[in-house]
């Protein structure tokens, strides 16, 4: 009984701790689910954020592909040339655009001729003016001029003779003195004078009217003439005579007219001698050196005026061959200079590419190398060209060399000036590594691959090379077998990774 009796408060207290609980448990119900939760929740996230990542993967392998550079072109002629002309002007026309195809021959601009139309007329005019002039010294001479030629020396002479003869007898007058009876004759013999230059003077007149009418000769006219100046010298020489006899005689008058006898020989005979080579001069026609000298003007103006022709046809600038206008810098009304480039034309008919490279891709590059060609502009369209020329000089200011590929075969849609994507095949076995594109990318400015090494994501630096249909070739410190993760862009360097192949 005492043992019951004791053990009655110890069940008692046993049951009032228990309600304390419950009574405590039903108060804070809410809040300690919300506890629950919090805390499994966050047990939760650590366990996620804590476990390794899973990543694809691939395995590096070194496959045999094509190995290419890659560039950008432009399609030209084969034959492109920068035109002009050899003369300056003025751009009088522009007949064509730029991008216009045109037929060998067709014109493409002219310069104004206005002044070399002028030059060609004068270069004529002297032409005819030398051929009159070598037809007047190639003829012999003509009868009339002859005949002329003869009586004027006949004219010379003997009025040189009939002057000399009334110096030398007035001298004789003086030098003997005068008699009344010479004076008587002297008198008469001028009035004699007197009239047989009326008479001369009279048939003259006549002899000139009936020459006018053409009854008679003009050869009659020049000896009327000639009678006439010689009737004339005769009646002057008698004047003085007469004026001599009856001045009397003083040592004055004869030294002048001794002076006077000298000057009259003088004269007779240098107008004599000049009548003599007027003669011979017309005798000696057509005289050699006349002729040379007037057929080498002549050929010298003809000369002038092939030069003036030809300045003329220069105005014009043609299409060397059928091709197209690749640049026109000039527009009308312009001044040009010789040499300055006025046109830049291509034969498109046979087009190629141009490439501007690094001169260091020289060592990859090869004649006979072919290339896969795109445009932009026509997506989808490709063609196969291949590399003939590797360029002869480097830009030293750029350090790029000019490289042509010609297509095989003719795409319709190949236009001049066209901007293509060409990739040249440098290797045709190359063995490289290509991975899938998404294996690269970049970390702390280099480009790399993420390598699974122990579990984790380890940056590879790698220099990527050309994209194919494969992928993309990468050079850098891979072998094959190493596993490089996917979607390389989505890993944390040297982050827990767990690989999964696919």
């Amino acid at each position: 009984m005492e043992q019951n009796i004791r053990s009655i408060p110890c069940h008692s207290a046993v049951d009032s701790i228990a309600r304390r609980v419950l009574r405590l448990l039903r108060a804070n119900a809410k809040r300690l689910v919300w506890t629950t939760a919090v805390v499994g929740l966050g047990l939760g996230t650590y366990l996620y954020v804590s476990s390794p990542a899973k990543v694809h993967v691939v395995t590096v392998r070194t496959v045999v592909t094509e190995e290419t550079l890659g560039a950008t072109g432009k399609v030209r002629g084969e034959k492109s040339v920068d035109l002009g002309l050899d003369i300056s002007g003025v751009v009088q026309r522009v007949y064509v655009k730029n991008g216009d195809l045109v037929r060998s021959g067709a014109l493409l601009l002219s310069l104004d001729q206005s002044d070399l139309n002028a030059a060609a007329d004068a270069a004529r005019a002297a032409v005819d003016a030398a051929q009159a002039d070598l037809a007047r010294v190639s003829r012999p001479p003509l009868a009339s001029e002859v005949s002329r030629a003869r009586a004027e020396l006949e004219q010379a002479r003997s009025v040189g003779d009939a002057r000399v003869a009334a110096a030398y007898a007035r001298l004789q007058d003086l030098q003997n003195g005068a008699r009344s009876q010479e004076i008587a004759e002297a008198q008469a013999e001028l009035q004699r004078q007197k009239a047989l230059l009326s008479k001369a003077e009279a048939d003259l007149a006549r002899t000139e009217r009936l020459a006018k009418q053409g009854a008679i000769a003009q050869t009659m006219v020049d000896d009327a003439r000639t009678q006439v100046e010689t009737q004339r010298a005769s009646e002057s020489a008698q004047e003085q005579r007469v004026s001599a006899l009856k001045s009397g005689t003083r040592p004055a008058q004869i030294a002048e007219a001794k002076a006077s006898l000298e000057e009259s020989k003088a004269s007779r005979d240098t107008s004599i001698k000049a009548a003599r080579e007027a003669l011979n001069t017309i005798l000696a026609n057509p005289r050699p050196e006349e002729v040379n000298a007037a057929r080498a003007k002549l050929n010298q103006a003809r000369a002038e005026l092939r030069r003036a022709l030809d300045r003329r046809t220069k105005t014009d600038l043609r299409a060397p061959f059928d091709g197209i206008v690749a640049d026109l810098p000039v527009e009308q009304g312009q001044s040009v200079s010789p040499g300055q480039k006025l046109a830049v034309f291509q034969e498109i008919s046979r087009p190629i590419v141009e490439v501007e490279t690094d001169e260091g891709n020289l060592k990859s590059l090869r004649m006979g190398q072919r290339a896969i060609v795109s445009s932009d502009a026509y997506p989808g369209q490709t063609f196969e060209a291949v590399l003939y020329d590797l360029g002869s000089q480097v830009d030293a200011d750029r350090g790029t060399i000019t490289v042509k590929l010609r297509p095989l075969g003719r795409p319709r849609w190949l236009r001049p000036d066209l901007t293509v994507d060409v990739n040249i095949i440098t290797d045709t076995r190359a063995r490289r590594i290509v991975l899938p594109v998404d294996t690269v990318t970049r970390h702390d400015g280099r480009s790399v691959v993420y390598v699974v090494r122990d579990g984790k994501a380890v940056p590879v630096d790698v220099t990527p090379g050309a994209i194919g249909a494969h992928g993309i070739a990468v050079k850098g410190d891979l072998k094959d077998g190493m596993t490089v993760v996917r979607n390389a862009t989505t890993v944390e360097a040297g982050g827990d990774v767990v690989a999964v192949e696919r």
